[in-house]
């Protein structure tokens, strides 16, 4: 189901997504709608990166594992090909 909405913006910011707007061929609906989803999902991207940083807070990896990843870190680097250039 669509909605309509009324805003308001400043000259500025209504003129660059008119040009914008037709660079790409869309529809002020379409380029308002495209850049809501994209502002929603770094939001989303945002929150769970948040969320992970607080859950390694909670439970931090401990030194057994860190020592583990470096382990399978060098034995995986090993194998790469480095150019020295």
């Amino acid at each position: 189901m669509v909605e309509k909405l009324a805003i308001s913006l400043d000259r500025e910011l209504l003129r660059r997504a008119e040009q914008l707007r037709r660079a790409t061929g869309e529809s002020r609906s379409a380029l308002v709608a495209r850049a809501l989803r994209q502002l929603l999902r770094a939001q989303e991207v945002e929150q769970l990166a948040r969320d992970y940083v607080a859950a390694y807070r909670r439970v931090p990896e401990t030194p057994l594992e860190v020592r583990a990843a470096r382990a399978l870190a060098k034995k995986s680097l090993a194998r790469v090909e480095w150019d020295d250039a």
